[in-house]
């Protein structure tokens, strides 16, 4: 049986009967219960099992994680099923690029062993894909005790911004988790950082959005479970919240302005985009995303470390240069830097976090 589905170039490409349509990767560390949780989500996808090829990687877990995951390789017919491990890193970043190496389904989805999909999320996204001819679908998310990084529309769009056009909104996603064309993440000129304890799906999604041709949104099936819970003992746990280095902790955002600067050598539309995507990185960062990580930091000492870090940031990839396009929060943010006080910083940052949450809820 053959099955024919579009191709990018617009022909018809055959997928043969056995190759799975969509590989599932799943990065997991002492997962528990909560990888049983992800993995019988993707036992009751509606898509069928013979479309579906499964990776799992463990980041040198010692709790029966592999095991665990071994027992789903016979729960369904599926496409294929392996369980790959490798020593402790610490980041989930050598099994995605794992992953992206021996996928063979024409999509890869990225999931965290302790997340999960809505039962619908690999049809709906596929299909999108198929039908939109694109190189990443963006499927709604649904945070669990935690917001939903959903792309944001635009504000007072005016008519100016066009169905899967680029907007400052979309960097409102960057988490990884979402469909991709497989050969389209395969040909980027990034893979994932394995240094980066912290972040490293940013640079990869910047990488992303500034060379898809295409990306397509499902916002009517909730896809994926994104969930922020209390960690178990020997989990590796959320390292947004961990007390590590303010260096390890900024150090994603060299690839994130080291991918921009690369485009905006290139020249023509990917350059053009990628100083718009610069200074709307800039804004993201500075009025939610530092102001999250100060705010953290219950050590005054720990605070002003991170401020000066942020400060020597801003002024190594030219955040004053892009004052002119930055919003009130960040550039009240990017002022508050310059003192060495914690309790002033993480006052500024209080007041930007706040001011942001409240726009963003009146949008």
């Amino acid at each position: 049986m053959v099955l024919k589905r579009w191709a990018r170039s617009g022909r018809v490409e055959p997928l043969r009967h056995g190759d799975p349509l969509v590989t599932v990767g799943v990065t997991t560390h002492n997962e528990g219960s909560r990888l049983a949780r992800c993995l019988d989500s993707v036992v009751g996808q509606s898509l069928p099992a013979q479309q579906v090829e499964v990776i799992v990687v463990d980041d040198g877990s010692a709790d029966g994680t592999h095991a665990r995951a071994q027992s789903y390789a016979e729960r369904a017919d599926w496409a294929g099923f392996s369980v790959l491990r490798h020593r402790r890193t610490g980041t989930a970043a050598k099994g995605r690029n794992m992953i992206l190496d021996q996928a063979r389904g024409r999509y890869v989805f990225l999931v965290d062993g302790d997340d999960y999909l809505g039962p619908q999320a690999l049809e709906a996204t596929t299909a999108a894909a198929d039908k939109r001819r694109a190189d990443v679908v963006v499927g709604k998310y649904h945070g669990v005790n935690r917001p939903a990084p959903n792309i944001r529309d635009p504000r007072n769009p005016k008519g100016r911004v066009k169905p899967g056009e680029y907007h400052s909104g979309w960097l409102n996603s960057l988490h990884i988790q979402k469909l991709f064309r497989t050969e389209f993440v395969r040909g980027l000129p990034y893979r994932f950082n394995e240094q980066l304890v912290y972040c490293n799906d940013h640079p990869f999604m910047v990488a992303v959005f500034l060379h898809a041709g295409t990306v397509a949104r499902v916002d009517d099936v909730e896809c994926y479970f994104i969930t922020l819970e209390a960690d178990a003992p020997g989990h590796r746990g959320h390292v947004s919240r961990a007390e590590i280095s303010a260096v390890a902790q900024l150090q994603f955002l060299h690839d994130v302005f080291g991918n921009l600067a690369l485009a905006r050598g290139q020249g023509g539309d990917v350059a053009a985009l990628a100083s718009r995507m610069r200074v709307h990185y800039w804004n993201r960062f500075l009025k939610n995303q530092l102001p999250a990580l100060l705010l953290r930091k219950t050590d005054p000492q720990a605070v002003t470390e991170l401020a000066r870090q942020a400060r020597y940031m801003t002024q190594l990839y030219g955040a004053q240069a892009s004052q002119a396009g930055l919003v009130d929060e960040a550039s009240a943010m990017l002022q508050a830097l310059n003192t060495e006080d914690a309790e002033s910083v993480r006052s500024a940052a209080a007041q930007v976090r706040e001011t942001a949450r409240r726009r963003a809820a009146e949008s």
